[in-house]
């Protein structure tokens, strides 16, 4: 009787483990962890008709204009209360005519339509996942209203410096598979995704008040019957969503002051990078843009031009990074943890010696120094203004691990209202879209006959937040890695030292090999499970980092 080889068995088992890996894969990791199993469905018609009733959304910037856009096609009416005017006679056009005003030191800064919002003058990169979404939920009006405003999709290539390392572009700019980003501004993007859902969701109505709290529902301590608004007396609600964004307010406030069981200290954490950074923005003639074009490397290039991120391991807590937003504004961002003991620059002569001091300078290209040249030339053509962000804490309250009855059945929260994440690293846009998603999703679960279940509140949180916690932990693991951080009540800065560093080889690794910076990019769009990084081609990359340094 023969045997069966070693070798052989060896291969079947590999054999067997791929297949079973694929499998696990695409039936179990891609629906828990992303939301591309339920983005086919994003903006469908409902098929059993829409829930009666009203949703009634606290908060109308992008979180709150997202998940109105997705109730218009649950709610049989949905309603929009915003604390700033914007919301209103404002906020549907393409910014334009700034208010500037002088400071003391003679610069000159804008005046934010939307003074509660500590990022609304901040550059934003609004990433693939945002992309797939608009293209979803305003299927017949997303060019029209691209068109109107200026604005286009391009190419999101990406790369970036890690330390004194360099990373190839994630994406081909030639193939058509590549992601594509919107570079625009905060402010024209509120403003296009305001137009967005005025012109094509005709249930949603706005209304320009303070939230003042709930109100249980007489009969079923379980739900919330009303809002209240302070000088408008009580909307009647059938589902709420608090969008409230980093205020959080149904957390601190909200829930409690109607009646409903407070929510245990542990749930809420929250720790400080002590972060502060800010952009200069120069908007550039034509001539001079021209000029840009023939400087940057890789020619005309909207979005990202330039990110140097800083390694935590070498010390370096400052950041640089460049965009090309609207086709004419160039910002230049600088920053980073501990600003307030160290200038953050404000002119080119200050900004020029800013990159030279960061760490690894040497590894800066030298086309950098040139569009600094270039802008120092024609700086009074450009007219500057600067805006600076100060983000605060970030904060994370754990709905998901609320014990069961404790949250009202009709009531959910979304973007920041969950997860406030740091803006660094770019994914709350991203995130407030993947709880749009997923909220859809949930609410095609419910029959519009019998209405909102007790238990939909528990089901949406499990859903989004399996999709979204990768991120904080991801981002909490890599901010801890500064020791002026100061870490969550019980924390210690070694809690996740073994994520960072795992995230530290990672990206050492991206830059390097275009597969795993691909792989790692879209994992934090949320277009991949984190599981992917354990392929054994990239795992195998990230162990030799380790190794090799």
């Amino acid at each position: 009787m023969q045997l069966i080889s070693p070798i052989t068995i060896f291969i079947a088992v590999a054999v067997v483990f791929n297949v079973l890996g694929k499998l696990l894969r695409k039936f179990v990791l891609v629906p828990k962890l992303t939301i591309m199993d339920d983005l086919p469905r994003l903006g469908m018609k409902r098929k059993d008709g829409k829930i009666a009733g009203r949703a009634v959304i606290c908060g109308g910037s992008i979180a709150g204009l997202c998940v109105a856009a997705v109730c218009s096609q649950h709610f049989e009416s949905v309603l929009v209360i915003e604390a700033e005017g914007s919301a209103e006679e404002l906020g549907m056009d393409r910014a334009g005519g700034r208010q500037l005003r002088e400071l003391p030191n003679g610069l000159k800064t804008a005046m934010p339509l939307r003074k509660r919002l500590t990022q609304y003058m901040a550059p934003h990169v609004f990433m693939p996942t945002i992309v797939l979404g608009l293209r979803k939920l305003f299927p017949t009006t997303l060019n029209t209203e691209l068109a109107y405003f200026g604005f286009d999709f391009a190419p999101l290539t990406y790369s970036f410096n890690y330390g004194n390392r360099s990373s190839p572009e994630a994406f081909s700019p030639t193939d058509p598979r590549t992601p594509v980003t919107l570079p625009v501004m905060r402010e024209s993007f509120e403003s296009l995704l305001r137009r967005l859902v005025v012109r094509s969701c005709g249930n949603v109505e706005y209304l320009v008040g303070t939230v003042d709290g709930f109100v249980r529902r007489v009969g079923d301590d379980h739900k919330i019957s009303g809002v209240a608004v302070k000088g408008h007396g009580l909307e009647a609600a059938d589902f709420v969503i608090d969008a409230t964004g980093a205020a959080q307010m149904s957390y601190h406030k909200w829930l409690g002051k109607a009646g409903f069981n407070p929510l245990p200290s542990s749930l809420f954490v929250q720790f400080d990078p002590h972060l502060n950074y800010s952009q200069a923005i120069y908007t550039l003639p034509k001539r001079v843009l021209s000029k840009l074009e023939a400087i940057l490397p890789k020619g005309p290039l909207l979005g990202p031009i330039y990110a140097n991120t800083p390694d935590y391991s070498t010390g370096e807590r400052r950041i640089l990074y460049l965009f090309l937003h609207e086709g004419s504004q160039l910002m230049l961002l600088s920053g980073g943890r501990g600003m307030i003991e160290e200038p953050i620059p404000r002119t080119i002569s200050a900004f020029r010696d800013y990159v030279k001091s960061l760490h690894h300078s040497d590894a800066t290209p030298g086309w950098i120094y040139q569009i600094l040249d270039l802008l120092e030339a024609h700086e009074d053509e450009c007219a500057p203004w600067h805006a600076d962000v100060k983000p605060g804490k970030m904060a994370f309250v754990k709905y998901h691990e609320a014990q069961e009855g404790t949250l009202p059945s009709n009531w959910v929260a979304v973007g920041d209202a969950v997860i406030k994440l740091n803006p660094i690293y770019g994914q709350g846009c991203s995130k407030a879209m993947m709880d749009a998603v997923s909220l859809d999703a949930s609410l095609r679960g419910v029959s519009s006959q019998n209405g909102i279940p007790r238990d939909f509140s528990r089901r949406y949180f499990a859903k989004a937040i399996a999709r979204t916690q990768g991120m904080w932990n991801s981002n909490k693991a890599n901010d801890y890695g500064w020791s002026i951080t100061e870490p969550a009540k019980g924390e210690t800065l070694a809690n996740g030292a073994s994520l960072r560093e795992f995230g530290r080889y990672t990206l050492y690794a991206g830059c390097k090999s275009r597969d795993v910076h691909a792989t790692f990019m879209r994992i934090g769009w949320g277009m991949v499970p984190k599981t992917d990084l354990f392929t054994p081609s990239i795992l195998g990359r990230v162990a030799w980092q380790w190794l090799t340094n």
